[in-house]
């Protein structure tokens, strides 16, 4: 909108009610492949600092969903927001936000830790096993050298 108004340098805020979003926006961990492309994107186009909490009754983009007829959208805050929007920033109210870790951590991705250990095998131990004479194992020894590449 800024882009399209032509008002790049005005401060924007970005307002949620859900604290959960809010914690995924401002803390850096990994979340699940769907949360962490949404909030890569935001963290593109915004920061965390420009983002604020706003309780559910006064969130304007709510009232739609609560089912708001024509004439009562007419005269609704849904057009210019709750009226403290228009005081300073330092008067705006500081919403207490109550984080939910159980809803918080669904979202966070497994860590799947896998160990693979393997032991790798000299040739010359591989021969020792499996010829029994000294005198053979050099022979096949030198043969097997003879095609190895010299560097």
């Amino acid at each position: 909108m800024k882009q399209a108004l032509k008002l790049p340098y005005i401060k924007t805020y970005f307002w949620t009610n859900s604290s959960t979003v809010l914690t995924w926006i401002t803390r850096r961990e990994l979340w699940s492949v769907f949360v962490a492309n949404r909030i890569s994107e935001i963290r593109k186009l915004t920061t965390s600092e420009d983002w604020l909490h706003i309780s559910t009754d006064q969130n304007p983009a709510d009232i739609l969903s609560r089912g708001c007829g024509p004439k009562q959208l007419q005269k609704c805050k849904w057009w210019q927001g709750p009226a403290w929007l228009q005081n300073p920033k330092e008067q705006w109210p500081k919403s207490a936000v109550n984080i939910d870790e159980k809803e918080v951590k669904i979202e966070k991705r497994k860590s799947v830790i896998s160990a693979n250990n393997t032991e790798l095998e000299s040739i010359s131990l591989q021969l020792a096993r499996r010829i029994s004479r000294f005198s053979k194992m050099i022979r096949v020894m030198a043969w097997v050298l003879r095609f190895q590449p010299k560097t």
